[in-house]
């Protein structure tokens, strides 16, 4: 619980309240120490690896975490991998492959050499363009326990007035976790992010999605204007470990 937060914002009345609906999750921290887990550089793959890709474009390495750190993997050995096109933002089953997870070993680590290189035709056909994967600055992350909280728009609290609303919604937006794995988003736009995983799949309804990984901008990453990127998975697929069915939104200020 963020005791100093209910004391800076007065919500100690609500202690009850508040703690009913906090949601336990895994909270990333930046580290400069040496780390399994980390956003940007170049991940470790097993042989056979193929670069993700869609309509051509090779995605953006996001980020690799230690499946025995996270507690997501069954088994929990080997890393999962984050890929992204951030040539689309996740509003659209026509975005279905802008988002990739993939369950790897690890037993490599890639090398600036090994990024595909895609020529992809300009203005209507007229030029061409070499395209590569965005490398970002490689940031470690440690990962330790943690709660979210859910936004007023998802009705899980009630408070007495519009005084106290405003209180708790700046206490969830102080609250917020830039690397989070699992719990509530936290919304930078509106919330219910689930709904667009539902029409991507049609598949399921809005319980049935939780967040996988919520990120926003860490080292040099920049997701459009102060933006995250928020990863969701079916339940049923993380308990089978199953990752082909993820879904990534984008929202920026």
């Amino acid at each position: 619980m963020h005791e100093a937060l209910l004391k800076k914002y007065e919500l100690e009345r609500y202690r009850a309240a508040i703690e009913a609906v906090k949601t336990a999750c895994l909270v990333g921290e930046v580290t400069t120490d040496q780390a399994e887990s980390f956003c940007g550089g170049y991940p470790k793959v097993d042989p056979g690896f193929v670069w993700p890709m869609k309509d051509g474009y090779p995605l953006h390495f996001v980020a690799q975490f230690s499946c025995k750190e996270i507690g997501l993997a069954r088994p929990e050995s080997g890393y999962l991998l984050f890929f992204y096109d951030n040539r689309h933002w996740g509003g659209s089953p026509k975005d279905l492959g802008h988002a990739v997870v993939l369950h790897q070993r690890g037993e490599r680590e890639l090398k600036d050499a090994d990024l595909p290189t895609r020529e992809v035709k300009k203005l209507f056909g007229l030029t061409t363009a070499q395209v590569r994967p965005k490398v970002y600055k490689r940031v470690g992350v440690r990962f330790r326990p943690g709660f979210s909280y859910p936004t007023l728009e998802r009705r899980l609290i009630e408070l007495e007035d519009e005084g106290w609303e405003e209180a708790y919604g700046e206490f969830v937006a102080e609250a917020e976790n830039k690397i989070q794995v699992g719990g509530f988003p936290h919304p930078i736009q509106s919330d219910f992010m689930e709904d667009d995983c539902v029409k991507a799949f049609s598949i399921g309804i809005r319980k049935d999605w939780r967040l996988l990984l919520q990120l926003f901008e860490v080292g040099d990453m920049v997701w459009g204007d102060a933006g995250a990127l928020y990863w969701f998975i079916l339940n049923e697929d993380l308990e089978k470990g199953r990752f082909d069915r993820v879904w990534m939104v984008t929202q920026c200020g």
